[in-house]
């Protein structure tokens, strides 16, 4: 793999390649981790942004009912005061905010109130000193003092519908946004760190069972960046949920099971692409053998040639030798004859 990656590259990477899981896989625990960091910070970002849009559309809700349905009320010293002789109770199924209970008496029962909105999707209760935001959205109650909204007193509800059109509603929404990313994104990092866990061990164990060996590192690793895909399929399904209420049954176990099918296939991916590497460096090899087979048998018959070369050269030498040896007799053979010659016959004249 490239040594120029980053951040968006990687998320790419994890959810169309897996034949570069081998090189995610590979990666320092440390950069995989902070790859999730980047992740889950982006992840909730978008989902304080979304939920502060809706918590925008929960006080324009509040407001518009405010102002068509209660005659009087004030705000003292951070103390809410609705002038009505019972609690008032909205239920409507088919609004964004599904129940609205109000109770600004002393003996209010904040926890009777709260079972009741928990039943539903979404719920607000007002109560003397605070209002309390009950949404499946949200992993706990939220809770809003008045004393943090309004720090004036109100002595009739126009005055607080422009409080709540004013500048000082926009603090509450800054203040909602980074206390909703904080929480968020402390919540979401260690579940996701979990299931990290969680798919490196299974990982491991499925490593074992198809009979490859891989560190647990390496298969934490792989968990951390299978679980790219789910974390986006979550956040689109989130903002859809909240914008418009539209469900997915089971929607957690497709999540879930997204997370192990990429984390089953990057490690057969990965034998696959080891398994290849073994037959090239057989194939390899055995090149080499057939190469240097060649290159011993060419040695041999160098070597053949050289010894053949040196018996002829030796031959011929000594076929030189003794040619040279019967050119020098020949000369010494003709001159004994010719003394034996010379010696056996008589001088002329010598019967004279």
């Amino acid at each position: 793999m490239s040594k120029k990656r980053n951040f968006f590259k990687d998320v790419w990477t994890s959810i169309k390649d897996f034949e570069k899981y081998e090189h995610l896989a590979a990666d320092t625990v440390l950069r995989a981790i902070k790859y999730l960091l980047i992740l889950t910070f982006i992840f909730t970002v978008i989902v304080s942004l979304v939920y502060t849009y809706k918590f925008h559309t929960i006080v324009s809700q509040v407001k518009d009912y405010i102002n068509e349905n209660i005659e009087e009320l004030s705000i003292k010293d951070g103390k809410l005061n609705v002038l009505s002789s019972e609690p008032i109770t909205i239920e409507d199924e088919d609004s964004t905010i599904q129940m609205i209970i109000i109770d600004t008496s002393e003996d209010a029962n904040e926890e009777e109130y709260l079972k009741k909105i928990n039943l539903y999707k979404t719920g607000i209760l007002f109560l003397s000193d605070k209002a309390v935001i009950s949404s499946e959205y949200l992993a706990e109650e939220e809770n809003i003092s008045y004393s943090n909204i309004v720090d004036v007193n109100v002595d009739n509800k126009e005055e607080l519908i422009g409080l709540l059109s004013g500048d000082e509603i926009k603090y509450v929404y800054t203040v909602f946004f980074i206390t909703i990313l904080i929480y968020l994104f402390i919540v979401y990092f260690i579940s996701n760190i979990i299931d990290a866990i969680v798919l490196g061990a299974l990982g491991y164990l499925f490593a074992r069972v198809i009979r490859m060996r891989l560190r647990y590192r390496a298969t934490f690793n792989i968990g951390i960046y299978s679980s790219t895909l789910p974390i986006i399929l979550s956040l689109i399904y989130i903002i859809v949920n909240t914008l418009t209420g539209f469900e997915i049954s089971y929607f957690q176990w497709m999540y879930t099971s997204i997370s192990y099918v990429y984390v089953a296939v990057a490690i057969l991916m990965i034998k696959t692409e080891v398994i290849n590497q073994r037959i090239q460096v057989m194939e390899l090899e055995q090149i080499q053998e057939e190469l240097d087979k060649e290159e011993e048998q060419k040695r041999q018959e160098e070597e053949q040639n050289k010894e053949r070369e040196k018996r002829e050269r030796e031959k011929r030498e000594r076929e030189k030798e003794k040619q040279e040896k019967e050119n020098n007799e020949k000369p010494k053979e003709k001159e004994n004859k010719n003394e034996k010659t010379g010696a056996g016959e008589e001088p002329e004249g010598s019967n004279a």
